[in-house]
């Protein structure tokens, strides 16, 4: 192993942990305050510090290394009860972990920090330095004030000056200083924060003449960020013969200007890395032992009846062995396609966990009170679909603040707490995921939506009296769309739902809305959750064939058609006992129907506790296929995605969640004449 690959090495080690410390550091952080044992998390925050600062030290990383030691100092006088851990300190660190993980990214990219660290390091170390110590009273003789003669030189050559006020001092020790035990430089070397230094001779050394080696001929001039009253006391015994003086900080100084500080709501750099369970890169490595031993025996079978057929034998007594052969083959290759799709399986939990800082930091922007609580962290997606999410997530969450949340006098005034409550929630949906926001304020305002649609001119105003509530609120995804009087900080551009929809749908997913006036409003995105080898029962109407996943399908059936009785509201069997409603799915596709057949084929889809029937023309066999999302498929209800049919064809595949539910509301729950119906498991 090289050097350089040694080192590539260590630096990608540091990356990998210190993305994990610094998002477990500002978790705790976040967390600190209303803990049970603040002290537990304090420890814990502090040995992240201080772990990461000691990694940073194997490195020539001295920015890094002095923001985590300045940190660290912060955090042992909160631990030592010097200095209380209150939002100055938890800021301050959030802040200097904002700088850690920007700083530890650019070098997981480049190789190095980025242009800028030493001035955005000086800063955070002089915040600590001002947390921590005392601000000192400025003595009445040297007010901040003009740049006095002698330090303007010194001054110009400053290329970066600290935010603060500027100390100035002229030193010109006594020619026979030495015997008095003044060692002028010595005393300069005790400030700790020189900026600028000029030494030069006092009077003009004299010419032709011996020079005397033990007078003192000198004049100091320095800068240096220790405030005034630090360096009166440290040349204190020879305040006879220096001039101190205050600079004022300036307003701006070309050259000079702060590094912005990190926008909390921007998205981080997307990491291409993926941590894998050892236990499934094992199950994988044996399905594949597995399969490599199927294919060799059914090489034999297939070499057998090659033999055999060129002696002219019967191949008939070989058939169950090649069928056998398929089927371990097309098992064992299906459980590999899930375990390797497992494999980009992460816990949504990385996700929510960038969503607390952003939202605590946005609600206090806005004078507001907010909780977010986190559910179905575990649950997990494709890493594609995860990281794909942050941003519509990122855009839910900021309306549920800014639009969602009222202000705490409001919600006073309507008997609700002053804290507003986000849910952030994910679960699983057979292979889907739904993740859903809700918030407990305000609700949607479907008269302003209709008004602020019509004054931007989304729609007709014959179109927007057709509409009912559901196309109302569906109205918030249109592009352009905003209830926003005003344009601010957060919102009022127009730019939100929609793009929310068109990200969602570029996942290969949908989102709807429900929201109650006064209670709250629940933003639902199901996504799916992998690619995944799907067992499918093929449908027919008319010439073409779709899919139905076998694991929603929980029997099929046909059914004489005297016993589907029509009750006003749709069609209707009994099944088992219990009224069934029945879709067609032609009526679903927009397809048009052939004519009745005697027997109706039902498939029977189980959707939660309810069943409902699709009548299909044709039942034409199962299939295993992996289902690919479409984003040019997202929108329209009913459709999960397509497969790949033996013979090379697209298959689509229906969603049976979201197929049938607009008939689920409206078919009554009684009885009917049940008789017997001819059911094929």
């Amino acid at each position: 192993m090289t050097d350089a690959t040694s080192t590539d090495d260590l630096v990608a080690d540091f990356v990998a942990e210190a993305r994990e410390l610094i998002q477990a550091a500002a978790e705790d952080l976040l967390a600190l305050d209303g803990a049970p044992d603040p002290a537990a998390v304090l420890n814990r925050i502090f040995r992240a510090f201080h772990t990461l600062k000691g990694s940073a030290a194997l490195f020539d990383w001295p920015d890094m290394l002095a923001v985590l030691h300045a940190a660290e100092d912060g955090l042992d006088a909160a631990r030592a009860g010097r200095h209380a851990a209150g939002p100055d300190l938890v800021d301050l660190s959030l802040a200097a972990l904002d700088a850690t993980a920007r700083w530890t990214e650019a070098i997981a990219a480049t190789g190095s920090a980025p242009a800028g660290t030493e001035a955005e390091a000086a800063r955070l170390v002089e915040r600590y330095r001002s947390l921590l110590a005392p601000v000192p009273a400025e003595p009445a003789s040297v007010p901040a004030g003009p740049v006095p003669d002698w330090a303007a030189g010194l001054l110009a050559t400053l290329h970066e000056r600290p935010d603060g006020p500027v100390t100035a001092l002229r030193y010109v020790p006594r020619a026979d200083c030495f015997f008095a035990g003044d060692d002028p430089l010595g005393l300069v070397r005790r400030l700790p924060r020189l900026l600028a230094l000029d030494l030069a001779p006092a009077m003009p050394w004299p010419s032709g003449q011996v020079v005397d080696a033990f007078a003192c001929n000198l004049a100091v001039t320095l800068l240096t960020a220790d405030p005034a009253a630090e360096v009166e006391a440290v040349f204190r015994l020879v305040r006879d013969q220096v001039t101190v003086a205050t600079l004022a900080p300036p307003a701006a100084m070309p050259g000079s200007e702060p590094v912005p500080d990190p926008d909390p709501l921007s998205p981080e750099p997307a990491s291409r890395t993926l941590r894998v369970d050892a236990g499934r890169i094992d199950a994988l490595v044996a399905l594949a032992d597995d399969l490599a031993t199927a294919r060799a025996a059914l090489g034999a079978v297939v070499a057998k009846v090659v033999s055999e057929a060129a002696a002219g034998a019967d191949l008939a007594a070989l058939l169950p062995s090649l069928r056998a052969g398929d089927e371990r083959i097309g098992r064992l290759s299906a459980e590999l396609h899930r375990e390797a799709v497992a494999l980009r399986l992460q816990p949504l939990g990385r996700v929510f966990r960038r969503f607390p800082r952003p939202l605590r930091d946005l609600a206090r922007g806005l004078g507001k009170e907010v909780g977010l609580s986190l559910e179905g962290e575990a649950t997990e997606v494709d890493r594609d679909v995860a990281e794909g999410l942050f941003e519509p997530l990122l855009h839910l969450l900021r309306n549920a603040v800014d639009h969602g949340i009222e202000a705490p006098e409001a919600r006073a005034r309507t008997g609700k707490p002053a804290a507003g409550r986000i849910r952030l929630r994910a679960e699983s949906r057979g292979e889907r995921v739904v993740v859903s926001v809700s918030d407990d304020g305000r609700g949607l305002d479907s008269a302003l939506i209709r008004a602020r649609a019509a004054e931007r001119g989304l729609r007709t105003p014959d179109a927007l009296a057709a509409l009912d509530e559901a196309g109302v609120i569906d109205l918030i995804f249109a592009p352009g769309f905003s209830t926003a009087a005003a344009i601010g900080a957060v919102s009022g551009r127009g730019v939100g739902m929609d793009a929310v929809r068109e990200a969602v749908s570029r996942l290969g997913g949908a989102c709807t809305v429900e929201s109650r006036p006064g209670e709250g409003t629940t933003v639902r995105l199901a996504l799916p959750r992998a690619q995944s080898l799907a067992r499918l029962l093929l449908v027919g109407i008319g010439p073409e064939l779709y899919g139905l996943p076998m694991e929603a399908v929980d029997e099929v059936a046909r059914v004489p058609r005297e016993r589907i009785r029509d009750h006003g509201l749709g069609a209707v069997t009994a099944l088992r006992d219990r009224t069934v409603p029945i879709l067609h799915l032609a009526d679903l596709l927009g397809l048009p129907r052939e004519a009745a057949p005697s027997e109706a084929h039902l498939a029977v889809l189980r959707l939660g506790d309810e069943r409902v029937a699709v009548e299909v023309e044709r039942f034409a066999g199962r299939l295993d296929g992996l289902v690919r999302p479409l984003p040019s498929l997202a929108a329209l209800p009913g459709l999960a995605g397509t497969t790949l049919t033996g013979d090379g064809r697209v298959l689509l595949v229906l969603d049976p969640e979201t197929l049938p539910e607009t008939l689920l509301e409206t078919v009554p729950d009684t009885p009917i004449d049940d008789g017997r119906e001819e059911r094929t498991p």
